[in-house]
């Protein structure tokens, strides 16, 4: 496996459209997503194919081949029903959007291979982005184990410029993709969601991280996270 390097150190760059839109992703359907992307770099050519190796994608998330095999594989398959949701806004109003991530996937288990082809809609979203876009290596999800954890490191990344990533409640829950139970109840929300999510951040990507809220009447409207990476660098 060493002959063949993960994809660790490789970039990651989306528009900031994308981190904020709720993506419709699982754990190990965003690692493939994301390993595509940073596999891919700026140069999404002709047709979006990308070919991921299960060798590679096993370095790079710590995991045994035959499994990495098998997650690409269920990844690739259940990636066709997959779409992100944005807002765009003229003068009419505001429209909300679904896009679909791929409009084809291939597997090759001798060769252990799996391959995608992302549709050209999202072509903008992910290449020849001059401003408004957010990058991180890859490395730095590798080890995360919550989807939540890493698109809250998303948002660190976005916001890293201020140290501040602040945020409605209700963008969050969209962000988040919070099911019923954490959108009625902050007590769920802040145990299922957040506080697992700082802690995993903290933990193994060496964030310091320092959350409150604000209430409206009774019902809490706004979260702030204050966030810098630890200056001694990440002891796990």
């Amino acid at each position: 496996m060493s002959k063949n390097r993960g994809l660790q150190d490789k970039e990651v760059m989306i528009a900031n459209t994308l981190t904020r839109s709720a993506q419709s992703l699982s754990l190990a359907e965003k690692r493939m997503i994301f390993a595509a992307i940073a596999k891919m770099g700026n140069n999404f050519g002709e047709s979006g194919e990308v070919i991921l190796l299960a060798t590679e994608y096993a370095e790079t998330f710590e995991m045994p081949l035959n499994q990495a095999y098998e997650q690409l594989k269920d990844a690739a398959d259940n990636l066709f029903d997959r779409y992100f949701t944005l807002t765009k806004t003229d003068r009419k109003g505001a429209m909300k959007w679904k896009v679909r991530w791929v409009e084809s996937a291939g597997y090759d288990k001798g060769n252990g291979r799996v391959g995608i082809v992302f549709t050209q809609t999202i072509k903008p979203y992910l290449c020849g982005l001059k401003a408004e876009f957010t990058k991180y290596r890859l490395k730095q999800a590798c080890a995360l184990r919550s989807i939540h954890a890493w698109r809250l490191l998303e948002q660190f990344e976005r916001w890293e410029s201020t140290g501040v990533y602040y945020t409605t409640v209700e963008e969050f829950h969209h962000v988040m993709e919070s099911n019923d139970s954490c959108r009625n109840n902050f007590a769920q929300l802040m145990r299922k969601v957040i506080t697992p999510a700082m802690k995993e951040l903290s933990e193994k990507d060496g964030w310091l991280i320092d959350f409150s809220y604000a209430k409206l009447g009774r019902k809490v409207n706004s979260l702030t996270f204050k966030f810098k990476k630890n200056p001694q660098g990440n002891l796990f």
